[in-house]
């Protein structure tokens, strides 16, 4: 289980030595030119869950469960997490957008910082000479 957790807070590592500082200044001009957040950004998962109803008649307790439900699930503070049952197929279209957003945004946060992390290695400025 701890890998798995740790698996979920592990940036993906772009292999920035052997790049030119141009082509690291062109790579970071365009991440700035992407990366204006979406209005629809949802940082939480999405879920979709069976369950079982507990009730000794139903075909639920011999392995055939009821869904299945679709969920988005936000941990926004330690002991306080977020759940909401996404009811419609619509409104499950828009979560799951919202998720994909967030996801894409967070890479292209991560990649750049990756590159001024590598510029600050170089000893180059992280401002001018990118637009």
């Amino acid at each position: 289980m701890d890998e798995v957790i740790l698996a979920l807070f592990m940036a993906k590592v772009y292999q920035l030595r052997r790049t030119s500082t141009l082509v690291l200044r062109q790579r970071k001009a365009a991440l700035l030119e992407r990366l204006r957040a979406p209005s629809d950004l949802l940082r939480a998962s999405y879920v979709e869950r069976y369950t079982t109803c507990g009730k000794a008649a139903c075909a639920c307790g011999r392995g055939q469960k009821h869904g299945p439900f679709y969920y988005l699930v936000a941990n926004l503070s330690p002991g306080h997490i977020l759940k909401s049952l996404l009811k419609t197929p619509a409104v499950r279209a828009v979560a799951q957008q919202g998720v994909a957003g967030y996801q894409a945004h967070w890479e292209g946060l991560e990649e750049l910082s990756q590159i001024n992390l590598e510029l600050l290695r170089r000893g180059e400025p992280l401002k001018g000479s990118e637009r």
